[in-house]
């Protein structure tokens, strides 16, 4: 028995060395998702924004992205909405047509965005970096119906930078 206790305490030291040396070396999946991103610093901040990143596996890290993409297309999409309200029929004619054709634009990139979170909650995962794309199209889509810069351009680049966010977290699953 007495032989048996410095063994074990050896045991406990190395594995103790070898837990700390591989968990110093091992990077958070956030963070390997932001390094391939177009924009490490915003993805950084949109995915650490929601508590759960830390430490979490990929569908929870799919879900974080998909819906923080999903709620900047609603809520860009409810502001172009507010904007052609209030321009009525008394706005400058291109832009109410660009407006109305980023409107279609942010709806696609939406049914998109809830496609993929559905095909989440199915665990179907095929055709989820496809529909990052098509996402990522309707928000340059608009942003070629309303010219640049434009009160739009600032919503633009960050649905396109969250799209990218969703290319990546997608390819997670391309083998599955």
């Amino acid at each position: 028995m007495a032989d048996f206790l410095p063994f074990a305490s050896m045991v406990c030291c190395l594995t103790s060395v070898l837990l700390l040396s591989t968990a110093a070396g091992t990077t958070e999946l956030a963070t390997q998702i932001c390094r391939n991103t177009t924009s490490y610093a915003f993805c950084q901040e949109a995915m650490y924004s929601d508590p759960r990143a830390v430490g979490a596996d990929r569908y929870v890290l799919a879900y974080i992205a998909y819906r923080q993409a999903y709620l900047n297309a609603t809520d860009t999409a409810d502001y172009i909405a507010s904007e052609l309200k209030s321009m009525g029929s008394g706005g400058v004619s291109g832009s109410l047509t660009g407006l109305r054709k980023c409107l279609v634009y942010y709806q696609e990139a939406i049914r998109r965005l809830a496609e993929m979170l559905g095909n989440l909650d199915s665990e179907t995962f095929y055709g989820l970096d496809e529909l990052s794309i098509d996402v990522e199209n309707s928000v340059r889509g608009c942003e070629a119906s309303v010219g640049r810069p434009s009160p739009l351009s600032k919503r633009n680049d960050d649905l396109a930078k969250l799209s990218s966010i969703c290319l990546v977290v997608s390819k997670l699953y391309i083998y599955l």
